[in-house]
């Protein structure tokens, strides 16, 4: 029988890794996709964001450029306010129809709406809901116009300057 002596030095003790090291390993590793979810996370946050003003920006210059072209070429301006909500008609050559038409722009559920009508007979302030234009959201609109240095919400006529006031952003058309 052979006999074995008992030494304090292991014998051959396996290459593997220990807990610690696989517990060091695991934590640097959810460090680093912690790190690089976030960096991901706000890049697409900031560029929905972006997106969101590009395209606030683009429909309130279209809205001015067209607006520009309706109040220079209008003959007649009417502007109301129904229960604190204004109602603009213009009456222009510069529509989508040839001739004078009749431009009305209203709010309706925080939208602005447009509505041409070809003809500028009947009433300056009726339009039709299911034939208009949705233009963009809107939180806070003000439509008032300036004529002799005074400022009026409701008005008949052709102003000295129209104003739209669209979500903070301050738009005179003269």
């Amino acid at each position: 029988m052979k006999k074995t002596a008992y030494t304090s030095e292991p014998i051959n003790q396996s290459k593997g890794f220990t807990l610690i090291e696989v517990l060091v390993v695991i934590a640097i590793i959810s460090l680093v996709f912690g790190v690089l979810s976030y960096s991901l996370y706000s890049s697409i946050t900031n560029s929905l964001e972006l997106s969101k003003t590009s395209e606030n920006i683009k429909n309130l210059s279209s809205f001015f450029w067209d607006m520009e072209k309706k109040f220079s070429t209008s003959k007649a301006l009417y502007l109301k306010n129904f229960n604190g909500s204004p109602v603009l008609t213009l009456y222009n050559t510069a529509g989508n129809n040839k001739g004078l038409v009749k431009s009305v722009f209203f709010i309706k559920e925080n939208f602005l709406y447009y509505y041409e009508y070809p003809y500028i007979y009947a009433d300056p302030f009726f339009y039709d809901e299911k034939e208009s234009y949705k233009l963009f959201k809107v939180k806070d609109v003000k439509i008032y116009v300036v004529k002799d240095n005074q400022q009026m919400m409701e008005f008949q006529g052709m102003p000295d300057y129209l104003v739209f006031e669209i979500d903070g952003t301050k738009m005179v058309f003269k």
